[in-house]
């Protein structure tokens, strides 16, 4: 059950990291101040993430482990840690144009770093595989 949330909420957070950047963009593009909606809409990227990352522990406490989940685990763990250090630089930026550029950088670089740690497993962000299917191959 783990598993299909941890594979499940992927799409979600690849949603919110789509829709944060078109709301920093738009921010940063209409040199408005670092407003609501881009606080909440990085919020929401960089909770997904974490809940990601929660549930992926959680896989790995309950035993699903193969040698490629290291880099999948470390390209991820970067991902969550670019995000939210650059999303707090944002919202603490006293110029709202580079909050925009702090948070908006940290979305872009996250989402590149994620899809590399998707890769590192042998995938592409919107493959995926029976979990029977992995084992299998891990073995």
């Amino acid at each position: 059950m783990v598993y299909y949330a941890h594979s499940g909420l992927r799409y979600l957070v690849l949603l919110a990291g789509i829709v944060a950047i078109v709301i920093l963009a738009r921010g940063l593009s209409g040199k408005r101040p670092y407003d609501r909606p881009a606080r909440i809409s990085s919020a929401i990227y960089t909770g997904s993430l974490h809940l990601q990352v929660v549930l992926g522990i959680i896989m790995v406490v309950l035993g699903r482990w193969y040698p490629a989940l290291m880099g999948h685990l470390i390209m991820n763990l970067l991902a969550v840690a670019v995000a939210t250090m650059l999303s707090a630089w944002g919202r603490r930026e006293t110029d709202s144009r580079r909050g925009y550029k702090y948070a908006l950088t940290g979305v872009v670089v996250s989402l590149l770093l994620l899809v590399g740690g998707i890769a590192a497993i042998g995938r592409h962000p919107f493959q995926s595989r029976a979990l029977d299917q992995i084992e299998a191959g891990a073995r």
